[in-house]
């Protein structure tokens, strides 16, 4: 489980690179990362998205992606939804 520290880190960092690289509009972020353009984000892309957000390194991302998706996935699915996502970053 993250810390409150680890929380605010990836939610800071996440937030500051939809708003430099997308102009603060997280739909259209999450269409960029959505590579495969199937309406959600896998473990393979979110790691894509935390590497340009600065998040982790080679050995620590999969870690965060997973525990990303263990978190946010509500039908257990193994991906991350647009909505899910916006949701996450607005709050």
């Amino acid at each position: 489980m993250a810390t409150e520290a680890q929380k605010r880190e990836l939610t800071d960092k996440v937030s500051r690179l939809v708003q430099d690289r997308f102009g603060g509009d997280y739909l259209k972020a999450f269409a960029h990362y959505d590579a495969n353009g199937d309406g959600r984000i896998d473990r393979a892309e979110l790691g894509r998205l935390l590497e340009d957000a600065g998040i982790g390194n080679w050995v620590t991302r999969g870690a965060w992606a997973d525990g990303i998706i263990a978190a946010l996935d509500a039908n257990k699915d193994g991906t991350i939804s647009g909505p899910e996502f916006e949701a996450v970053l607005n709050s």
